[in-house]
């Protein structure tokens, strides 16, 4: 392909959004089969850690064997040559177990968008921190430049963005082009984002300016609207793994967030938990086709959560990837795709 198009493969490093799930099953053994594929194929992983959670994790004698394999699987995943970069969810900000052992969060602080500047700025500060603390234990020159918001909900952006720059994070990788949420609470809508492949932003995340913040946008594209309906009814959870995905405005907000996701049937997320092969290498397809005359080398930023990572997932990653290594695509990490885009 010309250009040479990079793949950023990522996976959100996560428990549920309630708080619900445990690391064990729902993250660290799903992660460990999501590596091991990636590397029996030669591309690196970006995990997108919610470094809040884990945080609180590790305040709470409880859960100190758990956190003692996250810190222990992030760093072997350094060492072995994946990224690590930062994902936030807000409402895990002062989190604590009840005496059942339950998290208590604060889900009236579920987006980020909502927030005033100094907060988001703490909480990127604090996570950024968390993670540079953890990774250049293990390898000195590691850093933290690429933020994704948690349930996509960096709208309205400029103050998010503001403090993206202020705390020294070179690119924003949120937007998700074409697709909206419509849920109380939880919205997000990106069908203003322009047609192109990356972009600078200081305020709209939608309208790309001469400098600022890179978006790099996760892949979206067309499939037939009954393929898109089998594989969500194919989709499920990693082995073991049992969580809610209640959100802030309650299960009447949860069942129109749903109506509204079916008549968005056929845009999707280029999702390597949901998705089978041939709809991830279709995507893949339309956007390098689209994007075939960029001057810079081309980004193509697919996503995956490892609470969903299932047996189907893992077959449908591996036969991606083999596809993806056919077509000459090389598997790169944001700051090795930027570095290459500003050189080039």
């Amino acid at each position: 392909m010309n250009p040479p198009a990079q793949l950023i493969l990522t996976v959100d490093y996560e428990v549920f959004g309630d708080g619900s799930g445990q690391p064990r099953s729902c993250v660290l053994e799903s992660t460990e089969r999501i590596l091991a594929i990636a590397e029996s194929r030669g591309v690196p992983l970006t995990l997108f850690v919610e470094a809040l959670e884990f945080a609180a994790m590790e305040r709470e004698p409880a859960c100190q064997t758990q956190s003692d394999a996250v810190r222990l699987q992030l760093t072997e995943a350094l060492a072995r040559g994946h990224d690590l970069q930062l994902h936030l969810h807000p409402q895990w900000r002062g989190a604590k177990l009840d005496p059942a052992g339950n998290w208590q969060l604060d889900l009236s602080r579920w987006r980020i968008g909502d927030l005033p500047f100094h907060e988001v700025a703490g909480l990127l500060e604090q996570g950024k921190v968390w993670l540079e603390e953890l990774g250049r234990q293990q390898r000195p020159d590691y850093r933290c430049i690429a933020f994704r918001a948690g349930g996509w909900c960096i709208q309205p952006s400029a103050l998010v963005l503001a403090a993206l720059s202020d705390q020294g994070f070179l690119i924003d990788s949120t937007v998700a082009p074409g697709l909206r949420n419509a849920t109380v609470g939880e919205w997000s809508d990106f069908r203003d984002a322009p047609d192109l492949p990356f972009w600078n932003v200081d305020q709209d995340l939608t309208v790309p300016v001469s400098h600022g913040v890179w978006e790099f946008p996760i892949l979206t594209g067309r499939v037939a609207r009954l393929d898109h309906l089998k594989a969500l009814r194919k989709a499920g959870l990693a082995k073991g793994c049992q969580g809610s995905y209640r959100g802030p405005g309650g299960a009447a907000a949860r069942l129109f967030g749903r109506l509204n996701r079916l008549r968005q049937l056929g845009t999707v997320m280029l999702d390597f938990s949901t998705l089978p092969a041939p709809q991830l290498i279709e995507i893949t397809r339309q956007w390098c086709e689209r994007f075939a005359g960029e001057p810079a080398s081309l980004p193509l930023a697919a996503i995956g959560h490892s609470k969903n990572f299932t047996a189907t997932s893992e077959r449908a990653l591996s036969e991606y990837l083999d596809w993806v290594n056919g077509q000459g695509i090389v598997g790169t990490t944001y700051p090795d795709a930027l570095d290459l885009i500003s050189s080039g």
